[in-house]
């Protein structure tokens, strides 16, 4: 595949994510290839393609007589594994991160500094914008990132690419408008996350980390693992 046409498919699978993320498409819609192609005015090829890897992410599936569908939201067991993985994973990357503390800080404060303003948008609008909810998402998104940035491992950022689109369809509960949006706990839990790593308590930040990460799979819906004996 040439580097245009790889470039192209992935400008078009940014595109129908997007779309998918700001909840454009209600679950089991279906997706045209031909109708994409045309209202991205594209060939079918890139879309065909775009579609094949969202397929991947768990976002859209292959149905029989129908083609790629909208998937349904995750189940409650679903968001509860998730979350169990993101646990592991960002503990992992923050343990790793905090090896430059300043750099961390700095980009920190700067992610939750966007992330707040557009949360605070969000709450004091009456209808839903959902390109300013889906922006916000980002930013909540870039504040997780910049803990593998710093961890600077290959591995660890390759395996968050991994769930992100998982993350990203289990945000497909919250594409109803404001309401539906934990953004003052969340905005909370990121500012206790922030100022551990401020103070430069290790023990503390990843404490706040783990339980900011279990209080969005409790509002999420999703299911605790049960305990072992």
């Amino acid at each position: 595949m040439s580097i245009k046409r790889q470039v192209l498919r992935a400008e078009v699978q940014e595109m129908i994510l997007d779309r998918l993320t700001q909840g454009q498409w209600r679950p089991g819609a279906r997706l045209s290839i031909d109708g994409l192609a045309r209202d991205l005015e594209v060939s079918p090829t890139p879309v065909r393609e775009a579609l094949v890897a969202l397929e991947r992410s768990g976002l859209i599936r292959y149905q029989a007589l129908k083609g790629y569908v909208v998937a349904e939201p995750l189940t409650g067991e679903q968001i509860g594994e998730l979350i169990d993985a993101r646990i592991v994973l960002e503990v992992a990357a923050l343990t790793r991160a905090f090896r430059d503390w300043d750099a961390l800080v700095a980009e920190l404060r700067e992610t939750h500094a966007r992330h707040q303003a557009l949360a605070e948008q969000i709450l004091a609008g009456e209808d839903p914008d959902y390109d300013l909810i889906h922006q916000y998402f980002l930013a909540d998104s870039d504040f997780h990132e910049a803990l593998f940035t710093h961890a600077d491992n290959h591995f660890l950022s390759a395996m968050r690419e991994t769930l992100s689109s998982h993350v990203h369809r289990m945000r497909q509960t919250w594409s109803e408008g404001a309401e539906q949006i934990d953004a003052a706990e969340a905005i909370a839990e990121h500012a206790a996350i922030l100022a551990r790593v401020e103070e430069r308590n290790h023990d503390g930040a990843l404490q706040a980390l783990r339980g900011h990460l279990e209080a969005v799979r409790d509002r999420s819906g999703g299911e605790r693992a049960p305990e072992t004996a």
